[in-house]
């Protein structure tokens, strides 16, 4: 860590004021154990490949400093310069140079052949001079960054001082990776460019070097075109469900200064231009190239989900409308990848439409996802043609992936791994561990963490097709910036160190140090981060053997102090449910609240912690801890992943309970969720069975919800069925409505049942 000198600066902090006096000392030709305690914070993120930290007095850098570049690092040198111009409170700058004289105060950016990696760079910071070479002009970035980081939280914010100091160190690093992106969603939520130029800025900070840009969707177009203009009158805005307009696009003029803006930092903006799905703002400023055809009203979508509307594949007026809209993303992006989407595209339009029906015929295709795959190949020869290559997500893997596609793996890892086993390139961006608009209680700042891109099933061969891998911001539920940054950092910069530093062993807890330091660094650059972790969570373990389910609440770091509450009362953390309540939890660190109250609701019944056998399958990614699931006592709330909703795809639920005993069964319910957005659904109908010796069945009842499959929005319905009757076991059937209705924008896809306890009584 270095220091500020500057008498007049207010000091911030007491860490910060104990450096200085550190640093002071050092300076005065103080004891060298001194000087070596007041560098001992270094807390660099990622983590360098090689680190050794001098004992000897810092870099003072001032009025008298002088840059040394070759000539092809001029842009390097201007940036270096222009940072330090930023803070330097005398009216002299700065001194450029390209050639070398003898002078104390000196920094030399140089090119040198350090090994094959391309970022790869060496950084000496003794008390004469500063040392920077690297392979190429990106890795002399990496190490400028490296500076930056070495720097306190006053000189990220711009205060004035007349020198600063940078401590003795030497660092060997290079990436692990090739491709270290985030993906930031612009179309649901609309970001200034000044948002998205602050996200380059941390991207550099910390070593990634990609930022992905998702610039159409259903709600709205974000991209200017001067070909189809409609993009921007009618695309790039929505009514909401208020009535107000929002929206807006980028102008081909603010994206160039974005594009330039990344480049000099040595970050490559890949667009992402959604196609065949995704595309129903398009449509709805250009309905002839849908299936409807052009004389049919689409609107702009002001809800969230997957929609029916799509391109039109056998019209080739549209590969005309997207070649040109392509023809202008290049133009504006240098970038080798063009990024297609291609996921969640409902195939019901082409199975009634008598064009694409025709294109099936006409190429050979069996079915629509090959017709997808036809639309896929057809736009990469296109991208090809033009030196460009394409990246689409794993869907472009049904009906046979294109030739040169890159593949970006998200609905797990398996598409990754198809892919690198096919001899392609692929990059992981899987929601079990990327996904930053999921809750801390699904991703928190360790799981990310713990993320491994290589997959184990790997050969070594086939894992040098992996590329890298991505964080996803998608922005359904990020209004605002405060909002986007509270929820990617600190994760944002978990993914960064596992990215470059890999495979070096991991130690969160050693992690987890390091940002500590780097928090008031993100406050001085107005970023308004979250914490690590959802700081305390609620679980319950079922001992069948005892028909016994504990209850309690832990926090998840030893540093903080926890408050419990059962039904309104401070509690103990855990204990065997014997009653139906709710359980909450507040973490508290230093006497303030960290995180968010976390609470949970528990069911107490006759079927807890009993025996269930299921007859159908439920889905892995929504087990809800398995054949437990249903006979924990555990409700599920609002937030379909919160990991207590157990989901059937297509299925319906069939499980048998249990109870051990012969009871008197007086009450069967259980609570279900709807949302239609998200292709989950009310069961059509709820049924009860009942046996003494789970072969012959006596039916209690059936139940059907009075709720409308077509309302919108997120619900909890409760289905139940009453009687009086003795029984063992009891078979509880929920019927799945199978495939979204035709009414609905996802038409033809599968259809989900959520479920979340049987309910004993």
């Amino acid at each position: 860590m270095n220091f500020l000198i500057s008498a007049s600066m207010k000091l911030k902090s007491s860490l910060f004021f104990l450096s200085l006096v550190f640093l002071l000392a050092a300076c005065a030709d103080a004891p060298k154990p001194i000087a070596q305690k007041a560098i001992e914070q270094i807390a660099l993120v990622p983590q360098p490949k090689y680190l050794q930290i001098g004992s000897a007095d810092p870099f003072i850098w001032d009025e008298n400093t002088i840059i040394y570049y070759e000539p092809s690092l001029k842009q390097s040198a201007n940036y270096l310069q222009g940072i330090f111009k930023e803070v330097l409170g005398s009216e002299n700058q700065v001194e450029l140079s390209s050639t070398e004289r003898q002078i104390s105060k000196a920094v030399h950016l140089k090119l040198s052949t350090i090994n094959a990696n391309s970022e790869a760079y060496e950084l000496k910071i003794k008390a004469d001079f500063i040392s920077v070479e690297a392979n190429s002009a990106a890795g002399i970035m990496r190490a400028i960054q490296t500076i930056r980081q070495l720097m306190p939280p006053a000189f990220l914010s711009q205060e004035k001082a007349d020198a600063w100091a940078i401590p003795n160190l030497h660092i060997k690093d290079e990436p692990s990776f090739q491709h270290r992106g985030m993906l930031l969603d612009v179309c649901r939520h609309f970001f200034e460019l000044k948002t998205i130029k602050k996200y380059v800025d941390l991207l550099a900070l910390y070593k990634m070097n990609v930022l992905h840009l998702h610039l159409t969707e259903d709600q709205g177009w974000r991209i200017e075109s001067e070909a189809y203009p409609k993009l921007n009158s009618v695309a790039s805005w929505r009514m909401e469900q208020d009535g107000s307009r929002y929206g807006g696009y980028y102008t081909k003029a603010q994206l160039q200064e974005l594009v330039a803006y990344a480049q000099e930092r040595h970050i490559t903006i890949i667009p992402e231009i959604e196609l065949p799905g995704h595309s129903q703002a398009a449509l709805a400023a250009y309905p002839q190239f849908s299936c409807l055809g052009a004389d049919s009203t689409i609107q702009v979508v002001n809800d969230w989900g997957v929609f029916k509307e799509i391109y039109c594949a056998g019209n080739d007026e549209t590969f005309t409308f997207l070649e040109t809209i392509l023809e202008e993303v290049m133009a504006i992006f240098p970038s080798e990848y063009i990024h297609i989407g291609g996921d969640e595209a409902p195939k019901y339009r082409w199975e009634n439409c008598s064009k694409c029906q025709a294109r099936m015929e006409a190429e050979g295709l069996s079915d629509e996802h090959e017709l997808q795959s036809y639309f896929i190949k057809r736009i990469e020869a296109f991208l090809n043609a033009k030196g460009r290559k394409l990246i689409g997500w794993d869907e472009i893997l049904e009906g046979g992936l294109s030739p040169q596609a890159t593949v970006q793996s998200w609905r797990g890892i398996e598409g990754g791994i198809a892919a690198a086993r096919a001899q392609h390139f692929a990059i992981m961006s899987p929601t079990s561990h990327c996904y930053l608009d999921y809750g801390l209680e699904r991703i928190d700042l360790q799981k990310i963490y713990s993320f491994d891109p290589i997959p184990k099933e790997l050969s070594p061969e086939e894992a040098r097709y992996i590329l890298g891998a991505e964080c996803n911001m998608w922005t359904e539920h990020v209004p605002d910036e405060d909002n986007l940054d509270y929820k990617v950092n600190p994760r944002m910069q978990g993914l960064a160190e596992v990215l470059w530093s890999y495979p070096q062993e991991r130690n969160f807890q050693d992690f987890y140090d390091r940002m500590q330091f780097h928090y008031p660094r993100l406050e001085a650059l107005a970023v308004n981060y979250g914490p690590e972790t959802v700081a305390a969570s609620i679980y319950s373990e079922v001992y069948l053997d005892s028909a016994k389910v504990f209850i309690g609440a832990k926090r998840k770091l030893e540093q903080l102090d926890l408050n419990v509450k059962w039904k309104g009362k401070e509690g103990p953390w855990g204990f065997d449910l014997i009653e139906s309540g709710s359980l909450s939890a507040q973490a508290y660190k230093n006497g303030s609240a960290y995180g968010d109250s976390v609470a949970q609701n528990f069911s107490f019944h006759q079927a807890l912690a009993c025996k269930a056998k299921y007859l159908s399958p439920f889905e892995k990614w929504y087990s809800a801890g398995g054949k437990v699931a249903l006979v924990n006592g555990t409700l599920g709330s609002l937030n379909f992943r919160d990991g207590q909703w157990q989901g059937f795809s297509k299925n319906d639920v069939e499980v048998i309970i249990d109870l051990g005993q012969v009871k008197l069964i007086k009450r069967v319910s259980s609570n279900f969720y709807h949302y239609n957005n998200a292709w989950i659904f009310r069961p059509d109908w709820y049924r009860v069975e009942l046996s003494n010796d789970g072969e012959n069945w006596q039916l209690m009842g059936v139940d059907s919800p009075s709720l409308d499959p077509k309302q919108r929005g997120q619900q909890l319905i409760n289905l139940e069925v009453l009687g009086k009757n003795e029984a063992r076991f009891i078979k509880l059937i929920a019927k799945n409505v199978g495939t979204v209705p035709t009414w609905h924008e996802a038409a033809g896809a599968d259809a989900w049942i959520f479920i979340d306890e049987i309910i004993v009584e």
